[in-house]
Protein backbone atom coordinates (compact mmCIF):
# COMPACT_ATOMS: atom_id res chain seq x y z
CA UNK A 1 0.00 0.00 0.00
CA UNK A 2 2.66 2.31 1.10
CA UNK A 3 4.73 1.82 -2.24
CA UNK A 4 1.77 2.57 -4.44
CA UNK A 5 1.30 5.50 -2.57
CA UNK A 6 4.88 6.96 -3.00
CA UNK A 7 4.85 5.60 -6.85
CA UNK A 8 1.77 7.77 -7.39
CA UNK A 9 3.13 10.52 -5.62
CA UNK A 10 6.44 10.21 -8.05
CA UNK A 11 4.20 10.14 -11.09
CA UNK A 12 2.75 13.47 -10.23
CA UNK A 13 6.28 15.00 -9.58
CA UNK A 14 7.24 13.45 -12.88
CA UNK A 15 4.71 15.99 -13.92
CA UNK A 16 4.45 18.92 -12.40
CA UNK A 17 8.23 19.43 -11.77
CA UNK A 18 8.42 20.18 -15.37
CA UNK A 19 5.65 22.26 -15.44
CA UNK A 20 7.21 24.42 -12.57
CA UNK A 21 9.90 24.76 -14.61
CA UNK A 22 8.55 25.96 -18.08
CA UNK A 23 5.98 28.48 -15.66
CA UNK A 24 9.00 29.71 -14.22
Amino acid sequence: MMVTIIYFLLKILVIVVPLLIAVA
